[in-house]
């Protein structure tokens, strides 16, 4: 999709997703018109930041959604669907192709309401396609918003194939226009795939933090506790409220998956018995050597170096410090191990060989120690 061409783009709840592409879109589209949607005293912070240049209260959705050319409803699942219901009943008027998305972590039953609520019958109406960005951080609000959220994150689209392919290629030119990485699912995929690889490892998370929690010795435990469980119960911070929807409408999934992995701690626990649970260790290995690093989203190939890193102030600087000037890009970054007192291991993740060379090479003229994973 061209940035030349003059568009309208409509954000309907301007929280972290929906003002990141507001303010990811305003860079890489800028003689768009940005329309938000939002509480009112939201929608003032964004037209003062210029984040948006008009804005309309959640009364007025229909109007603000009139002249979109591509929106997005980035809202809580169950508010998302309430949209959706209410415009099956009062169908929505859109411009002749439109297209209407949204950023829902489970997507069938969004996917199933948006097409009773815009049927792709009319040639040329405005049509609804389900999209999911693999993209977030721990923070909310319209303050929390990143132009930069987006770029090399996986952004899952969840096209019809009754969907008119203008405006499948519409909506995903915007996508990749915004530096994501495009990903075609069918709902019902998109819904396996996430209840495997987020949704199982939040549940894991959860009933280990609720486990050590009520453990008799849970101030014993965490005084002695390392990375392991600190990175382990790093989920269980979630929020409930933000997951009760999501494991809600995938439960059908989570059904098929929580005996299998129950099962599978079952056969854990006999071989722990017989072997020390030595075809676990060998199988996750090697999972884990394929996993290859996630770039903000579904795993992604990149290459890797590790840093040996002292747990001094300004540790961490001295070794960001020559790439930055350099201008490596660094795709991922992580603290593998560190113990107070002692040297921990950082480890960056860079989308080319070249540039984890690069890095190296750089790291070594600056006294660090450093190697290819």
């Amino acid at each position: 999709m061209s940035a030349e061409q003059e568009k309208t783009l409509t954000v309907v709840g301007l929280g972290l997703l929906g003002a990141s592409i507001a303010e990811a879109a305003r860079k890489r589209f800028p003689r768009w018109k940005i329309t938000g949607v939002s509480s009112p005293a939201t929608v003032q912070d964004a037209l003062d930041q210029k984040v948006i240049d008009a804005g309309f209260g959640y009364a007025d959705i229909r109007a603000a959604l009139a002249d979109a050319d591509i929106a997005f409803l980035c809202l809580p699942i169950d508010r998302i669907l309430g949209y959706l219901q209410e415009w099956v009943a009062e169908p929505l008027k859109l411009k002749p192709g439109a297209v209407l998305s949204d950023v829902g972590s489970t997507k069938a039953e969004i996917c199933a309401a948006g097409r009773k609520a815009f049927p792709a019958a009319a040639a040329g109406a405005g049509v609804f396609i389900g999209s999911h960005p693999m993209a977030g951080s721990e923070k909310t609000g319209l303050k929390a918003r990143d132009a930069h959220l987006f770029e090399n994150a996986a952004w899952i689209v969840c096209a019809d194939k009754e969907a008119p392919a203008e405006a499948v290629k519409a909506l995903e030119g915007f996508i990749e226009g915004l530096g994501a990485r495009l990903l075609r699912f069918s709902p019902g995929q998109h819904d396996l795939v996430a209840a495997q690889a987020s949704h199982l490892p939040q549940l894991i998370a959860t009933a280990l933090g609720a486990y050590v929690s009520s453990s008799e010795s849970v101030d014993d435990i965490l005084g002695v506790a390392g990375g392991g469980l600190r990175d382990m119960t790093r989920l269980a911070a979630s929020s409930f409220a933000v997951w009760e929807p999501i494991l809600r409408t995938n439960r059908r999934n989570l059904e098929l998956i929580l005996p299998a992995f129950r099962k599978e701690l079952e056969v854990l626990e006999e071989d722990l018995l017989e072997d020390g649970a030595k075809r676990f260790f060998h199988e996750a290995n090697a999972l884990r050597g394929r996993f290859a690093t996630s770039r903000k989203g579904f795993s992604a190939p990149t290459t890797e170096i590790l840093v040996d890193i002292e747990d001094k102030a300004g540790a961490l600087l001295r070794v960001l410090t020559p790439l930055s000037e350099a201008g490596l890009n660094i795709l991922d970054l992580e603290i593998l191990k560190v113990r107070e007192g002692e040297e921990g291991v950082l480890m960056m993740g860079f989308h080319a060989p070249a540039d984890a060379d690069k890095a190296l090479s750089l790291l070594a003229k600056s006294g660090h120690k450093a190697r290819l994973r």
